[in-house]
């Protein structure tokens, strides 16, 4: 193939390469797309990226933002303030031909990486873009402000913002990235008609609140929120990645900060160094579910009320959706210790009155055991909750919504966090093994205190909290230790396919797979070896039973 010519874009030339995994596909790294946020511009919005002189040679990816990192990430060691930047995956064709502007545009599919709003990047491996790009989309992945950085709120930032609002930096990064796509990506031969946002955990949080957030509007099309729709009285998103702060917590809990920081103004706190600024970047907050302290907050401008209200108001972009969750998160219990009196208590303190209808709903016996029955009905909830969130943006929007429960459960990584205990010691000297462990979801409680999660040996286990991003990102190929067979390769291709063709048209059906359709009062789509509708719950009466239970709590 002949070289890749530059590519222009608002700010100056660039020079691409192509993919290590496929020479069709070519890659852009590392373009900024705004400033750095060093020095007077911390928790300021993102500020105008200067242009450069010459070509710039975007091959390899910018620094990730300042973070600690958790668990099994694959952060970039350098991390800088001027993280600003985003990466591209397009044909190569498609990328040469951009200058003289031949082709048809492409759809583009902008990916907001998970990581609990404290850490993660775009240059993590999982978000790998060629395998997707192959299919006829432009992807683009970014970096955003996470922890302290990106979600600090404080008096002193609300006027300074010209809008009395302040705590969702990272938002508004994420707003700055795709002003940028829709200003450049028809360089890369990409259609900023056609855009689709979506992401997973805090990317897929985050796609919701762009869904809310009237800044967002006329800058994306579509949606894809991943781990990350609930229904808007679901007591989990107390802790899960939709968390969200009042105004009034965050501001409070900003004042916090600022003295146990040692400073007297933002203006000092601008003065301290990172290593100062990070400590306790990753401790949580003290409510039910163990959210991250810093987390988005309800401004007024960014995220203008709850996530009911601006439901019901119709603040929503009315765009088509595709959204759902993993059979084995949302609440599922990994502990194999978990038994039938922890299942009674824990029954009691999560359902009170109804306690008794749970019990009777979800029996014991025939080779179902306590951690089985509460598992189905964490999973149960996990499609109603999506059934229901659905429902409420019906009540001012038309578009459809395609819901689903992903089940398939990937072959364990030797050495990894998902691994059997016998295997996990394989992995021990691997670089990955020396980041902070990071506690997510639970403290050190009885099986009987209901919590989120009880983990047991092996942690993750199933169709995991993350499981599908290779699957639907098509790229296995880029995943370090996992023993994938035929039928993982089989399911990433017709999983991938649905989202490619959500992406180019918001309907994710296509030649060749099983028809998905959209969610009902009584039904979502089951995706994984076999993909087929299934009943939000195995019996009327147990879909009767959420719907209850779930309407009758507070809104969050």
């Amino acid at each position: 193939m002949a070289p890749l010519l530059p590519v222009r874009v608002s700010t100056g030339l660039l020079q691409g390469s192509l993919s290590e995994y496929d020479d069709s596909i070519a890659v852009y790294k590392g373009i900024p797309y705004a400033a750095s946020t060093a020095g007077e511009n911390r928790w300021r919005a993102p500020q105008p990226r200067a242009s450069w002189e010459g070509v710039r040679h975007a091959d390899s990816y910018g620094p990730p933002c300042p973070q600690v990192p958790f668990g099994p990430m694959n952060i970039l060691p350098t991390q800088d303030e001027d993280c600003l930047s985003l990466n591209i995956w397009t044909p190569a064709k498609t990328a040469t031909d951009a200058a003289s502007s031949e082709g048809t545009p492409l759809p583009v599919f902008v990916w907001i990486y998970g990581g609990r709003f404290i850490a993660g990047s775009g240059s993590e491996l999982a978000y790998e873009g060629t395998g997707l790009a192959s299919k006829g989309v432009v992807v683009v992945t970014l970096n955003y402000r996470v922890g302290i950085l990106g979600f600090l709120s404080h008096p002193e930032l609300d006027a300074e913002s010209g809008h009395s609002a302040s705590g969702n930096y990272g938002i508004l990064d994420q707003i700055a990235a795709l002003k940028w796509v829709k200003e450049n990506i028809s360089a890369f031969g990409g259609d900023p008609s056609s855009v689709t946002i979506g992401g997973q955990s805090a990317g897929g949080a985050s796609t919701g609140i762009h869904v809310l957030s009237p800044l967002s509007h006329g800058l994306f099309h579509r949606a894809i929120p991943q781990s990350g729709q609930r229904y808007p009285r679901d007591p989990l998103l107390s802790g899960l990645a939709p968390a969200y702060r009042s105004k009034e917590k965050a501001t409070r809990q900003g004042i916090a900060t600022v003295a146990e920081k040692g400073a007297a103004s933002i203006a000092d706190l601008r003065k301290l160094p990172l290593d100062i600024l990070l400590q306790g970047n990753n401790k949580n907050d003290d409510v039910w579910g163990n959210p991250p302290f810093y987390r988005p907050c309800i401004d007024g401008w960014v995220l203008p009320a709850t996530f009911e209200e601006c439901l019901r108001r119709g603040i929503q972009a009315d765009v088509p959706i595709l959204t759902g969750h993993n059979a084995d998160e949302g609440g599922t219990y990994a502990d194999p210790e978990f038994n039938e009196d922890d299942l009674k208590s824990c029954a009691e303190q999560k359902y009170g009155a109804l306690a008794g209808r749970f019990l009777e709903l979800y029996p014991r016996g025939n080779g179902v055991d306590a951690r089985d029955a509460w598992n189905q009905a964490a999973r149960d909830n996990s499609c109603v909750t999506t059934a229901l969130w659905a429902k409420e943006f019906h009540g001012q929007a038309a578009s459809p919504v395609y819901g689903y429960l992903y089940t398939h459960a990937p072959p364990a990584r030797q050495g990894g966090p998902d691994a059997p205990p016998s295997r996990q010691a394989i992995g021990a000297a691997a670089p990955e093994n020396n980041a902070p462990k990071l506690r997510i979801y639970e403290k050190a409680v009885p099986r009987s205190e209901y919590t989120y999660s009880k983990i047991g040996p092996g942690a993750r286990y199933g169709a995991f909290h993350g499981a599908e991003i290779p699957f639907v990102l098509n790229n296995l190929y880029a995943q370090d230790g996992y023993p994938y067979g035929e039928a993982d390769h089989e399911v990433a291709a017709v999983m991938s396919s649905y989202w490619a063709n959500f992406i180019k048209t918001g309907n994710p059906n296509g030649a060749g797979l099983a028809e998905f359709t959209t969610i009902t009062d009584d039904t979502i789509m089951r995706l994984g070896r076999d993909c087929y509708p299934i009943p939000l719950a195995d019996s009327p009466e147990r879909i009767a039973f959420w719907k209850e239970h779930l309407e009758a709590q507070k809104p969050w």
